[in-house]
């Protein structure tokens, strides 16, 4: 048992760390043919959009359809004004300014300024909770359709009908909530709090984003100087390069923590050179025993085999089990976030655990087959 638990333990330190790692950049690899979008523009002016498209199209690549966005902040919810914080007004003319704070709606969710968009379709980062997506746009004389991300509208207490007054720079624009989505922010796409029906925010100023993939890095670059010089307003953002520092600094952190799990692994496995020392003696009087009613040289490495072949299974699974739970504890609890099993990863892991306790096994038990039973009778 004290095998077990000492082997088990630097396992499953090993295990959880690289669990956690691998789960935390599951979602933000950005390597490989195929994968997701790695540079970004935005800032880009309706006029400019499709000469940013074409420099994009002449690099080779293929870009992401642009997408609006439309700078907005909340002045009403459920007919009742916002307040953003105790000394501001609302600057919505005398009468609201007068309101009583019981009449207020605050929070996070009011003071922050929105980038919105609209759109007539769902993607592939959303998930829809409450209500329909609409078909299709909508009439520019009536309220806009909007849908909510699931925390802003808890936030804000708002459901399916409510309504909810935007100040898009100066111009106030009602709408009415259709659906509610839980939205996966650890993608690098283009996400929103708050999506809108086309029609009513068509002609709102705006700017566009749009992304591409580029595998090569100095292809990126020459990318984005090309864009840069043509059109000095827009931004471009390297989320490849995003990632590698982000990976950077999970792997200093993780440095320490590993440093110890191998040590906690190197402990258990003197701690079963330690438990073979022990019962030195006895392994050799039970081989003596075995070889002196018929057993042969190989069935008794047979046994040895089978002995610690068990508390290398034992040691890993208990590592796998525990890692898997406490990982999966952790990105549900406290990253909020999407849980996936390496398989290879953790048979290669648990495997390992089994070839050591192997090694350690019999290179501690030699002694057990290499004694004759004549000599150790003598010293009997």
């Amino acid at each position: 048992m004290t095998v077990v638990l000492s082997l088990g333990f630097g396992a499953t330190l090993l295990a959880t760390l690289f669990l956690v790692q691998h789960n935390l950049l599951r979602d933000l690899r950005f390597d490989g043919p195929g994968g997701r979008p790695n540079l970004v523009f935005i800032d880009i002016q309706a006029d400019q959009r499709e000469g940013v498209v074409a420099a994009i199209r002449e690099a080779g690549l293929t870009p992401s359809a642009p997408v609006p966005i439309i700078p907005m902040r909340i002045r009403m919810v459920k007919g009742k004004p916002v307040r953003y914080s105790p000394a501001d007004t609302l600057e919505m003319g005398q009468e609201d300014s007068t309101r009583s704070d019981s009449t207020s709606i605050r929070g996070w969710a009011v003071r922050r300024e929105y980038r919105s968009t609209w759109r007539d379709t769902m993607v592939s980062s959303e998930k829809l909770v409450q209500g329909k997506w609409w078909a299709g746009p909508g009439s520019a004389s009536d309220a806009a359709d909007v849908s909510l991300e699931l925390e802003v509208a808890r936030e804000l207490g708002v459901t399916l009908g409510d309504t909810v007054v935007w100040d898009v720079q100066g111009a106030l624009v009602p709408s009415v909530v259709r659906s509610i989505r839980e939205v996966d922010w650890a993608r690098f796409e283009p996400n929103f709090f708050a999506v809108f029906r086309s029609g009513p925010l068509d002609k709102a100023p705006q700017t566009l984003v749009t992304l591409t993939r580029v595998n090569d890095v100095a292809a990126r670059a020459s990318l984005q100087r090309a864009v840069a010089e043509k059109y000095p307003n827009v931004t471009s953002i390297d989320i490849a390069t995003i990632q590698v520092a982000f990976e950077r600094i999970i792997a200093r952190v993780a440095l320490a923590i590993r440093f110890m799990a191998v040590f906690s692994l190197a402990t258990g496995a003197i701690v079963l050179v330690g438990a073979i020392a022990t019962t030195r003696f006895q392994r050799i009087r039970e081989g003596v025993l075995l070889r002196t009613l018929g057993a042969t040289r190989g069935q008794v490495l047979r046994v040895v085999f089978s002995e610690y072949f068990a508390l290398g299974v034992l040691s890993s699974l208990m590592a796998v089990v525990l890692a898997s739970v406490a990982t999966w504890a952790i990105t549900k609890w406290i990253f909020e976030s999407s849980f996936a099993l390496p398989i290879p990863a953790l048979s290669l892991l648990a495997a390992s655990v089994v070839a050591l306790t192997l090694l350690v096994g019999f290179w501690n038990s030699l002694e057990v087959v290499n004694r004759t039973p004549l000599e150790v009778l003598r010293n009997d």
